[in-house]
């Protein structure tokens, strides 16, 4: 399984996934709040980078690298996805699968590509019309690139790295005149 998706050392993916039937996985804010700490205990469990993430309603994102050889994605999304479908369905008294199928994921190989993704992932909530700026929703690390808030989730460093300067990275996460197309390879 893993050789097939490509999850090895020092490899970029984009993972996402949503509700079943396109349902939501997040009925409010507990339910974020109980992600994001299920997701930071697997990715020091697996040793997983975050590079960007946006949870939303009905679905999420990541942006991440695998660094070591022998902790895999795999691993770390399969066991954050059920930790988190056991304790929706405990609160919600559900039963079943919460997710649509399997994470998907898709291999980055172009470091091109990096910032597009970024800038992507985080426009979701401004997409979806729910806010009207990228660092106005709660549960991305837009707030945390853009120095708005400390958190401490996402490799922030990292994600600098791929851009000119702090500025430049702003300017061309903020700015909605530049459209992103969403067909990497």
């Amino acid at each position: 399984m893993d050789k097939s998706r490509n999850f090895y050392k020092d490899t970029y993916h984009h993972l996402y996934n949503r509700g079943a039937l396109k349902s939501n996985i997040f009925n409010d804010r507990d339910d974020y709040i109980l992600f994001l700490k299920r997701l930071r205990y697997y990715k020091i469990k697996y040793k997983i980078q975050i590079l960007v993430y946006c949870l939303m309603s009905n679905h999420f994102h990541f942006f991440v690298k695998q660094i070591t050889h022998t902790h895999s994605i795999s691993n770390f999304v399969s066991d954050l996805s059920n930790s988190y479908t056991k304790s929706f369905n405990k609160k919600y008294v559900k039963n079943g699968v919460l997710f649509e199928g399997r994470i998907k994921s898709k291999h980055i190989t172009d470091e091109h590509y990096f910032k597009w993704i970024i800038k992507y992932i985080l426009e979701n909530p401004v997409k979806a019309k729910l806010v009207e700026n990228i660092y106005d929703w709660e549960f991305s690390n837009a707030k945390d690139l853009l120095k708005l808030r400390n958190g401490t989730l996402s490799d922030v460093e990292e994600v600098y790295s791929y851009f000119d300067s702090f500025e430049s990275m702003k300017e061309f996460l903020v700015d909605k005149s530049i459209k992103v197309n969403y067909d990497f390879p």
